[in-house]
Parts: C-alpha cells; sequence; structure tokens
C-alpha cells in the first residue's frame, strides 16, 4: 500500500501507509526493515477499532517533517502528531482524545529485527513502564507519560497465531510479560475524560542505551522534541523560502530519505517486495545523482558533500556497479558477466562527476573537491574516456537507465558526455592540461556520434546489434537537455514526437509499448518522464505548457505531497512512494522556472 508519510533524521527513519499503519522502521541506517507493522487501536462505547480501518486524515504539518493524523468513532475525535527527534533516534508521538467517554488507546507493535520474524524477544519492562523488543543490537522501547492499563507479549506467524494484536479486539490484554521467537506485542492506555499524553519510540543499541534515552525523553518532555524538531525544519527550509511551499516538501522528503553516512537510497517503501522479494532500498548513482543536484541548485551543500564522500570509495577500476546497499556493498543486480563488457549502467558513473561538477560550481568548495580529483574525477573520466568503440566514438555497450536492456543508449552516452565535460572542467580548473584536453575530445566525439541518433524526426533510443532501436522513449529528452541547445530543431521536434506518441491522461510514459507494472492496455505514466518534457518546455520558453505538465504531476500526486514513481491510468499507485528521483525532478523544474534552464557545462 502506498507510503503517505516518511519521517527520519538521517539514523531513524519511519514509513506509515496512506491509513497510518507503520510499515517501515529502519535504524540506525537504511539496511533493514525492522517493523513489519506498527498498529493503533481505539476502544469505545464496549467496541473495537483500529485506526487504519477508520480512513484517517493524514498530512504533514506544513514545513515541517511532522505528521498529523485525525480520525473520529463513536462521538470522539483523536489526533496523533508523529516526530523523530531532530538530533535522537527518538519518535516522539502526541495522542490527543476529545470526548467525555471512557476510551482505551491500544498500540501494537510487530517487529521483524534485522528483516526477519524469528529471535525476537519481546518484554515489558516495569523500569520503564514500556514494552521492549531486541534482538542483537537492536533494541525499540515504547512508553508513555501517563500509567500503562494494560499490556501482552506473546506469538504471531507460528502454529497458527495472529498476534497479540489479535487480542486488542476485545478491549483486554492478557499482561504476558515476555515471548521469544516469532512475536509482538501491544500495550493500552485507559482515559476518563478526553486529555493529551505523549509516547515515545527509542531505538538503541542496548539495553543501557534505551534507558538512557528514556531518560533523557523525561527530563527533557517529548513535546519539547516535537517543538524544536518543527523548529529546527521550518529553520532548515529558509534558503527555499521563496519557493512554493510543494517544493519545500520535496526537499524535506529527500533529505528524509537521505542517509547519516550520505547514501541516498531510491525509496525506502518495501510494498514493492511482492513481485521479486527485492525492494528500492539501494543507493542508485543515477537516482542519488539528480537528487544531489536539486539540493545543490537550492543552495544546500552537507547532503551532497557525505553523499560524494561515501561515493568515493565505491569506484572499481574507474566506475560504478549496478547499485549499493547503504552500508556501501554491491547490491543485488541481473546484469550478466557473460557478455564481453562491464557489467554496468554507464551513465551512474558519469551523473556522478556531472553531479559534483554543478555542486562545485555553486559553492566553491576547492579543499573539499581537491580531495576527489584523482580518486573520483580522474579515475571516472579515465575510464569513460576509454571504454569507447574506436569507430564510432560512442560509449561500449552497457545497460540502460530504464535497467532492461544492453546496448549504446541515447541517454546513456549522453550522461557520458556529460560527465566527461564535467571532468575537463574539472582539469582546466587544477590547471590539469593534458586531460582537459583527453576529456574533453572524447567528448566532442561522443557527441558527433549522439548525432546519428536523429532518425527522421526524433532521437532513436539505442544503437544495436541489428541497428538503431527508433522505439519513441522519453528518456531522449532528458539526454537532448544535456548536451544539445534546446532550441536545436531537432530536439523540439524529438519532444513533440515524445508527447504525440508517450502522453496518458496528460502525463508521459517512459516509452511505446511500456510494460512494467501495467495493469491495462496503456502503460503508465511516471513522474521524472512528464517533469522531462515540462524542463524541455521551459527551455524553450513554453511556460504555460510547463506549468500543465507540473500541475498534472501535483493533482496526481499524494495529499500528503508525496510524489510516487508512477500512476496506473486508472489512478492507482503500483509502485513505491515516495520516489526520491520524483521529488528531484520536481525541484529541478521548479529551479528552472525561477532561474531559467541550464546545462551546468
Amino acid at each position: 500500500m502506498t507510503r503517505s508519510i516518511i519521517l527520519s533524521n538521517g539514523r531513524l527513519t519511519i514509513l506509515a501507509d496512506q491509513n497510518y499503519l507503520l510499515r517501515e522502521l529502519y535504524y540506525p541506517l537504511s539496511t533493514d526493515n525492522h517493523l513489519h507493522v506498527g498498529r493503533i487501536g481505539i476502544w469505545v462505547n464496549n467496541s473495537f477499532y483500529w485506526l487504519h480501518d477508520l480512513h484517517p486524515q493524514i498530512e504533514y504539518e506544513e514545513d515541517t517533517l511532522s505528521a498529523k493524523v485525525e480520525a473520529t468513532v463513536e462521538g470522539i475525535k483523536i489526533k496523533i502528531k508523529d516526530a523523530v527527534d531532530m538530533a535522537y533516534e527518538i519518535l516522539s508521538r502526541e495522542v490527543t482524545v476529545e470526548g467525555n467517554k471512557e476510551v482505551k488507546i491500544f498500540f501494537a507493535w510487530d517487529y521483524h529485527i534485522f528483516g526477519t520474524e524469528y529471535g525476537d524477544t519481546a518484554l515489558y519492562d516495569p523500569a520503564t513502564d514500556g514494552i521492549i523488543h531486541y534482538k542483537r543490537d537492536r533494541w525499540f522501547l515504547f512508553t508513555c507519560d501517563i500509567p500503562t492499563y494494560q499490556y501482552a507479549t506473546g506469538y504471531k506467524e507460528v502454529m497458527g497465531y495472529q498476534g497479540t494484536w489479535k487480542d486488542c479486539e476485545d478491549g483486554e490484554l492478557s499482561n504476558n510479560p515476555i515471548a521469544q521467537g516469532a512475536v509482538d506485542s501491544a500495550i493500552s492506555f485507559k482515559i476518563n475524560t478526553g486529555t493529551t499524553f505523549y509516547c515515545w519510540l527509542i531505538s538503541g543499541y542496548n539495553y543501557g542505551d534505551v534507558r538512557r534515552k528514556n531518560e533523557y525523553v523525561q527530563n527533557k518532555s517529548p513535546r519539547e522534541l516535537i517543538d524544536r524538531t518543527e523548529k529546527f525544519w521550518r529553520a532548515w527550509l529558509i534558503k527555499a523560502k521563496d519557493y512554493d511551499k510543494v517544493v519545500r516538501r520535496s526537499l524535506l522528503t529527500i533529505v528524509a530519505n537521505w542517509q547519516e553516512n550520505g547514501a541516498i537510497p531510491a525509496s525506502l517503501d518495501t510494498d514493492i517486495m511482492r513481485f521479486n522479494k527485492d525492494t528500492y532500498n539501494y543507493v542508485w548513482h543515477r537516482d542519488a545523482a539528480f537528487a544531489s543536484i536539486a539540493l545543490t541548485l537550492l543552495g544546500y551543500q552537507d547532503f551532497s558533500r557525505k553523499f560524494f564522500t561515501f561515493s568515493n570509495d565505491l569506484l572499481f577500476n574507474g566506475f560504478l556497479f549496478q547499485k549499493y546497499t547503504v552500508d556501501g556493498f554491491w547490491g543485488s543486480t541481473w546484469h550478466p558477466w557473460t557478455t564481453g563488457y562491464v557489467p554496468i549502467q554507464e551513465d551512474e558513473t558519469a551523473l556522478l562527476i556531472y553531479a559534483l561538477w554543478i555542486h562545485f560550481r555553486k559553492f566553491w568548495d576547492v579543499d573539499f573537491v581537491k580531495d576527489l580529483y584523482r580518486p573520483m574525477v580522474k579515475s571516472a573520466a579515465d575510464f569513460l574516456s576509454t571504454y569507447v568503440d574506436e569507430k564510432t566514438g560512442l560509449p561500449l555497450p552497457s545497460y540502460d537507465l530504464w535497467e532492461e536492456r544492453r546496448g549504446i543508449h541515447f541517454f546513456t552516452s549522453a550522461a557520458v558526455y556529460a560527465g566527461l565535460v564535467a571532468a575537463s572542467k574539472f582539469a582546466e580548473f587544477f590547471g590539469d592540461e593534458e586531460y582537459k584536453d583527453k576529456y574533453f575530445s572524447a567528448a566532442q566525439l561522443i557527441r558527433k556520434g549522439l548525432d546519428t541518433f536523429y532518425q527522421g524526426d526524433h532521437f532513436a533510443r539505442m544503437l544495436g546489434d541489428k541497428g538503431f532501436d527508433k522505439t519513441v522513449d522519453s528518456s531522449t529528452v532528458l539526454g537532448a537537455l544535456l548536451v544539445y541547445d534546446p532550441m536545436d530543431p531537432r530536439v523540439i521536434s524529438n519532444r513533440k514526437i515524445v508527447e504525440e506518441k508517450l502522453n496518458v491522461n496528460g502525463g508521459i510514459i517512459r516509452y511505446e509499448g511500456d510494460w512494467y507494472l501495467k495493469e491495462s492496455d496503456k502503460p503508465n505514466p511516471w513522474y521524472i518522464t512528464t517533469l522531462w518534457v515540462a524542463q524541455q518546455h521551459i527551455a524553450e520558453g513554453n511556460i504555460g505548457k510547463a506549468t500543465e505538465y507540473l500541475n498534472w504531476v501535483l493533482k496526481n500526486s499524494l495529499p500528503t505531497g508525496i510524489i510516487p514513481e508512477q500512476i496506473t491510468p486508472s489512478g492507482n499507485y503500483p509502485s513505491v512512494s515516495p520516489l526520491v528521483w520524483s521529488h528531484a525532478e520536481l525541484v529541478r523544474t521548479y529551479y528552472y522556472l525561477k532561474n531559467g534552464f541550464t546545462k551546468f557545462i
């Protein structure tokens, strides 16, 4: 189910779906999702209701990473505000119950610590009046500032047991104090009249750690933690004060996915696992590069610096692998090692250098970049400039940005061109004349080769063993923006053909005949593809048309401002949400609207 909320401080990250079931909890990095589901229940008038069944209203507190949830049942209104503290691995929760009836509030926690359901322990801890779940060095404590009414721990997903969450539904819990294995827990609180109380979920590495953090919350108060976190994010957005609130929401969404070590995964929504038991929880340097560019353009330096530092050690013989885990290991891949070519997506290596150049041009942080010049810029550019076909000057075959086919791709070649020009500019800045000319000459050969992709009225997407694949592909719009003058007649004609062939319900699909997650006879429009066409219109001066595409994106995003990867013609969201790249393209599009289009090279 679509994720509507993401809360994070780079060490503790939590996502909730559109009915406010908590679905993901990552700590201390997003290497493993420790949570299966977190539920909230209400007992009133001798009847039980799960909050998610009430279809609550969900939104963010404006310009913050605080979630607001509201639902009404049996004359009782319940309001919840959640915020992950800006400094510590603590989720603070404010619960307001309005009404004069006796109410019980239940919190049920079903963990899969380290991503598995086995080997966990759930226990009631009298010292903190809370529930603890732990496995090895992952500990989670949940407690509140009013006395616990009842609690329960028990078994789930084994021997036919559904879990203690099911015990909540009769309004009473067993007070069973501990369980091990495949376990979950529930804790309840009785309220006689309307009131506001506070709870907190603490992540730590052992019992002493969560106890110390618990004492910290009690001394500071969870209300103060929520307040300071909201003030922090509003202050953080000062650089974007002249931009629309949707841009500010996109910035917050991007940094909510950004991990403290500099890794920026494509998406932390695990619902996509239902297809092939894998997720988008990897660093694709293509997506990450555009996320870095988005923050750079609006003046945010530190996140990108951490990303480049994270990436510096990942280059292997001058290139990047397909994707990486957030702790810096090779991610899963489908690229065969038997083709005779390096099994990579070459645009990712190139876009890393392109993003670093934009960062450098914005901040001129010479001391930072000089340490990356030899191991990152020159290493990657040496590979990019030599991994070419001697006859055409184009890059040798690699896999496309859609991760579907091997060949010599228009977008990949355009990205390599941009990366080499950026490397040439770095070499010029550092007085490395020989390499400046080497990289620039290789880039010009690629540009000459790219001209051959223009076939009649649009750019072919790929050159393969059987010649040019003329399938209309939206990525040629983005590729052209990296290489050509946007007023080049070929570029404009290509944009027109993309709009003519790929428009579905006002958005732009990836390419003709796209099959990925298709639910009907029509492919699904994507948000990034629609925004690329908007950017080309901005470059041409067609602001009205660009605004139409922007409005389509906003209209078809989630009410919380979260932007998914794609949407079906019937309005469903079949893939991950949020997708970091979608938010990055929104930021870049608004930047171009405000400042005009530029290639930066």
